[in-house]
């Protein structure tokens, strides 16, 4: 049985070789809508193939708004401690018309099929939206692993899987593609994309209101809302979707933007190009209380390094951050995604000084993927020294390693004891090459016995050279006492 809602885009067509069922079925809304002025065209779609069961799924918690304010109290929490509170700056609330489609931050539309996981598309659609504008690049998420995997729902409905997309991510369709039926979940798929925090636009009320939603929008990019739909709705192909009808939510969209002179909402459907137009729908404002749970979803900042050598990630602070520390503490980190095994070099550069206390003092840094500050990579340690009062001394650390596809943090750490550190400025890079690209570094037997250097008590710089490739090497500085 096939699966797909979108065998044709011509309605005139699929109307003239429809049955008697169908065509009466159109008939009888055509009537409706000319004694209540709808402002919409109504035709054969392909969802019309479809009960409006199969094809819709969204299931509201009994105890949403509750649920709203707990989840946007977390929301704020997360934006404080992942990422900064976004400023898009590429519409305005007050503008008479925006639509996040002209901005490239609209990916095409998706055919659900006979599968109630509206829940899944619009989960991954806002997601969608939300990446393609932080990091300028457009990617195809699977939603056929949010079926699979977040636990939010199946085929007979279910909720918005943000926070599966925080937890676990979201793999590219073409690794975990869709077949419009629930099965079990593939563990072991690469999950390269993000999300960091989500929350809803109004926990105070059901449907936000015009003003809200438009705020939204320009903050967050697009959105995934609810909307009841209809046998009218089913048969939706073009105009300015105004039925008003007052019954209970059941379907999940993503809002893309707005048109005042229309009075209504851009919205992107997930019924194939058979429906609507080419997909999309004008919807009034409040019309089918579209708007309902509006919600909106963060995706990391983490550019994907896939072919070539690249810079993955990169944080840089000046003087007015004023990064002060007194004790052991994470100076920067960076989070980024790999699409398949590679190596990565990460270099720290800071300029440092005495904030408070008095010369002479020493300090120490490192590199590691590990949060504790307590924790290190021997082969990043670095120590610098002050030797008088107002001395301002580089700060350096660097490291090389081969790490597994997937997401993946690094933190610059310092060390230090019985003084204020104050970093005046500093950058901290992250390089990709992939291993296709060159050699692997092997600590064989001929390395080993070009080992330069001695290993003592004190701190010492080591460097393997093999003697049958000149050009690689590995330099590691041993701080005393580190066996």
């Amino acid at each position: 049985m096939t699966t797909s809602i979108t065998p044709s885009l011509d309605y005139r067509k699929r109307e003239l070789s429809a049955g008697n069922e169908i065509k009466s079925a159109i008939a009888a809304l055509r009537n409706q809508g000319a004694q209540r002025k709808w402002t919409f065209q109504l035709g054969y779609t392909t969802a019309m193939d479809w009960k409006i069961e199969q094809i819709t799924g969204l299931r509201v918690p009994e105890n949403f708004l509750d649920l709203a304010k707990k989840q946007n109290a977390l929301a704020r929490a997360l934006m404080k401690t992942e990422q900064k509170t976004l400023f898009l700056g590429r519409s305005d609330p007050s503008d008479a018309q925006f639509n996040w489609a002209d901005h490239n931050a609209v990916t095409p539309v998706k055919d659900q099929g006979s599968c109630g996981s509206c829940w899944a598309f619009g989960t991954n659609g806002a997601f969608e939206g939300s990446y393609a504008i932080l990091n300028g690049v457009p990617i195809n998420s699977s939603e056929q692993d949010t079926l699979d995997c977040s636990g939010a729902g199946s085929c007979s409905g279910g909720w918005f899987a943000y926070q599966y997309l925080i937890d676990k991510g979201s793999a590219e369709e073409s690794d975990y593609p869709y077949v419009a039926r629930q099965g079990s979940c593939l563990a072991d798929v690469n999950r390269p994309f993000k999300a960091v925090a989500w929350g809803y636009v109004d926990s105070t009320r059901e449907v936000p209101t015009v003003e809200a939603l438009k705020q939204a929008l320009c903050e967050y990019g697009p959105l995934g809302v609810a909307v009841n739909v209809t046998p009218a709705f089913q048969a939706y192909t073009s105009g300015v979707f105004n039925e008003n009808d007052p019954g209970a939510v059941n379907h999940a969209v993503i809002l893309i933007g707005w048109d005042d002179s229309k009075q209504a909402w851009r919205i992107k459907n997930s019924w194939g190009q058979g429906w609507g137009e080419n997909g999309f729908m004008w919807i009034g404002y409040g019309s089918n209380s579209i708007g309902y749970a509006a919600s909106w979803v963060q995706a990391e900042i983490a550019p994907i390094a896939k072919e070539a050598s690249s810079c993955i990630a990169y944080e840089e602070f000046y003087f007015v951050d004023n990064k002060r520390f007194t004790g052991n503490a994470n100076v920067a980190s960076l989070t980024f995604n790999l699409a398949k095994e590679m190596f990565v070099s990460f270099v720290a550069e800071a300029s440092a000084t005495i904030a408070r206390g008095s010369a002479p003092q020493s300090f120490r840094t490192g590199l590691s993927t590990a949060e504790p500050t307590n924790t290190m990579f021997t082969a990043s340690y670095r120590v610098g020294s002050f030797q008088a009062a107002n001395q301002h001394v580089p700060v350096h650390t660097s490291f090389a390693i081969k790490l597994p596809a997937g997401t993946h943090t690094i933190y610059w750490k310092v060390w230090l004891n019985g003084y204020t550190i104050g970093f005046d400025s500093g950058t901290l890079t992250a390089m990709a090459i992939p291993c296709s690209m060159g050699g692997r570094l092997k600590a064989g037997p001929p390395l080993q016995r070009e080992i330069a250097g001695t290993v003592t008590d004190k701190e010492e710089i080591i460097t393997m050279r093999d003697p049958n490739a000149p050009d690689v090497f590995i330099t590691v500085d041993r701080p005393a006492g580190v066996g």
